[in-house]
């Protein structure tokens, strides 16, 4: 860290259980080509060797690891925590279970400084243990990026959910009040999309910076059970933060409408949609669809499910919760076969 009396960016890393994939998550943030950070671990009630590990590492490198415990109250909890507890101008969430490239701040402030953004995104590699790492997608609409979403209102359906994948300025933090709700597992979109409609400028590099442990044992939001229901209820508690917020009201119907259409149904065609049972999958649909009718009448008819869905087949299923629920009814090889058919697969729409 430099002679600054506060380190320029704080990377906050909250614990649970992970003492498996631990020591990997801090070596990458400490070999950091960016020194001017720190690094504030949040031991979120681990039961496991986490926080012996978590000890090593403060007692190694105390100038940058600052440790802290605290009883376990989730993922959301901690990161709060975390927030709190730093001291950076820009601040970073990395997931204990995964790493970044040795780069990623070094760019990112950068890109800050050359921009003035107050919200930096970069790529995302998914891996495994063992396995080859997943094919990165690159960005196939770059130039949504460095606007704000006042003059590019499609860019809140360009940033992606993920908390992790952003350096943030403080100043967007402290304006906003936006926190990470502690109650439900999808914790972070109620929260990154607030940050990104108040955001005076979102850039995007487009590089796999940030690198994402994919199927991990034990992850919530790897499963495909009732617990998806609680993505229908962060969307709901979105529109409820951007109607009470002011500051939000680049967030035009149309953008908000995509988002909601792209999380809760067509990005859930590989996943949930495939792979959750019968009774949560009606659940699910059921709780999506209330909400959508609910927050946008009329929507079946708007120009967002064309540009969305251009095969009429798949905007016809896709926007009517009883042949959708048929529709997922299909074996699974019918299933992905119709879908790809009718384009539903198309990296780059």
């Amino acid at each position: 860290m430099s002679e600054r009396t506060r380190p320029m960016i704080s990377v906050v890393v909250p614990v649970y259980d992970v003492e498996a994939y631990l020591p990997a998550c801090l070596d990458s943030i400490l070999e950091q080509t960016f020194e001017d950070f720190e690094v504030v671990v949040v031991n979120d009630g681990s039961t496991d060797g986490s926080q012996a590990i978590i000890d090593r590492y403060a007692a190694s490198d105390g100038d940058r690891v600052r440790a802290f415990v605290k009883p376990n109250g989730g993922l959301g909890d901690a990161r709060n925590f975390g927030i709190e507890h730093s001291r950076g101008d820009y601040l970073a969430f990395v997931d204990s279970d995964d790493t970044i490239e040795p780069t990623m701040l070094e760019e990112m402030l950068a890109r800050v400084r050359e921009t003035g953004a107050e919200m930096v995104i970069c790529g995302i590699r998914r891996f495994a243990d063992g396995e080859p790492d997943s094919p990165y997608l690159p960005e196939p609409d770059i130039s949504a990026f460095g606007h704000s979403l006042a003059e590019r209102p499609d860019l809140l359906f360009r940033v992606d959910a993920s908390a992790c994948d952003k350096l943030y300025a403080r100043v967007l933090l402290d304006r906003t009040g936006a926190r990470f709700p502690r109650d439900i597992v999808f914790e972070d979109v109620p929260t990154v999309f607030v940050l990104a409609a108040c955001a005076n400028r979102i850039e995007k590099i487009d590089e796999p910076l940030y690198r994402y442990r994919r199927d991990r044992a034990g992850s919530i939001t790897g499963g495909h059970g009732e617990r998806h229901l609680e993505l229908v209820e962060a969307f709901r508690r979105l529109d409820e933060r951007l109607a009470a917020s002011d500051m939000c009201g680049a967030a035009t119907d149309d953008a908000l409408l995509r988002l909601h259409l792209t999380h809760l149904i067509a990005g859930r065609y590989p996943d949930f949609l495939l792979l959750a049972d019968g009774v949560d999958r009606a659940a699910f649909l059921g709780a999506a669809f209330e909400l959508i009718d609910a927050r946008f009448p009329g929507w079946r008819d708007s120009a967002v499910c064309g540009e969305l869905w251009p095969n009429a087949l798949l905007r016809r299923i896709s926007t009517h919760r009883s042949l959708l629920v048929a529709f997922c009814r299909m074996p699974r090889r019918i299933y992905l076969s119709a879908l790809r058919r009718m384009g539903a697969f198309d990296p780059l729409r």
